[in-house]
This record gives structure tokens, C-alpha cells and sequence, in this order.
């Protein structure tokens, strides 16, 4: 399945972090700009499963089993400030 979107009003700053990230993995900012978004995307659902199952456990109980492997450090620490 094909979709098209369109950003409009990006930095230029971002547009130029963009093309130099892409230009660094010899990919096109495209290809780069989708890989960015759906490592977003993937994390944010880390995060919202993780913090679904924090309201139902316990804060405590579910930390461990977010801590195995399934989020980083950082991730588990933003869920837990319910960033």
C-alpha cells in the first residue's frame, strides 16, 4: 500500500539535519524521513503499551517486565514520568 505525505513548513535547520542524516546512512531523505517516522512511531507504541500496563499492575510490577529488553533506560524512565 502507497500513501503520500506532505510536510509543510519544516525548518530549514531540520531539512538540512535531514539530508545530512540520509546523505550519512546513503539512503535518499525520503527513504531516511520514513525510517524516522516509524522509529517514532514503534516507540511511541513501546511507550503506550508499556504505560497500559502500568495502570493495570501495578507501577511496580510492570516496570520489571517493560525493564526485560522491550524498552531502553530512557523509555522506561518517560513512561513512568507519563511523558
Amino acid at each position: 500500500m502507497s500513501s503520500t505525505l506532505t510536510i509543510r513548513n519544516l525548518e530549514e535547520s531540520v531539512k538540512q539535519k535531514l539530508r545530512v542524516l540520509a546523505a550519512s546512512h546513503g539512503r535518499s531523505m525520503e527513504a531516511e524521513a520514513r525510517d524516522i517516522l516509524k522509529q517514532g512511531v514503534m516507540l511511541k507504541n513501546k511507550a503506550l503499551s508499556a504505560e497500559e500496563s502500568l495502570s493495570k499492575k501495578g507501577k511496580f510490577n510492570a516496570l520489571i517486565g517493560t525493564w526485560k529488553g522491550r524498552l531502553s533506560t530512557d523509555e522506561v524512565m518517560q513512561v513512568t514520568r507519563g511523558e
